[in-house]
């Protein structure tokens, strides 16, 4: 259910960026929130899953195998290194996970539109990543509260 969420986050809000190939999207909200809940592989797997068939549904397929490694990784690493417990080690564990997601679209950028418009991935996935943590922070630990029993950390 968290990969459909993270579906309609990145096809429902999204501003497209330059040229419109490339978009600003909340799906790191989904991504990060499922990986403090879930773990390493429930962060992995809601990440990769839904931005790869978000690009599929968005007509952008050429970037379904990068956003699946991506932002899979980027889910795996937040919730393997987070507690689930929030705190300072969950926050650090956030942006260890989006630190890799600037890095592999800003690599990703350079090898399909040129080094030029590194800059400005760079730029859009920072901000993305800030609202995302920003939002996934507050969201986890309140369905932490309300609905213990959604954590299964692995």
């Amino acid at each position: 259910m968290l990969s459909a969420f993270g579906v309609a986050a990145m096809c429902i809000f999204r501003v497209p960026g330059f040229d419109g190939r490339v978009y600003f999207h909340l799906g790191e909200t989904v991504i990060l929130t499922s990986a403090l809940l879930l773990g390493g592989r429930g962060g992995a797997f809601v990440g990769g899953i839904s931005s790869a068939l978000a690009d599929v549904i968005l007509g952008a397929p050429v970037w379904a195998p990068f956003s699946f490694v991506i932002h899979g990784a980027e889910g795996f690493i937040a919730g393997r290194f987070s507690s689930g417990k929030g705190g300072k080690r969950d926050m650090l564990a956030m942006a260890a996970g989006c630190a890799v997601m600037v890095v592999g679209y800003a690599c990703a950028v350079a090898l399909l539109y040129g080094k030029e418009v590194v800059p400005l991935e760079i730029f859009g996935d920072t901000m993305q990543a800030l609202l995302g943590i920003a939002s996934s922070y507050p969201l986890s630990r309140f369905l932490v509260r309300r609905f213990p029993q959604m954590t299964g950390r692995s």
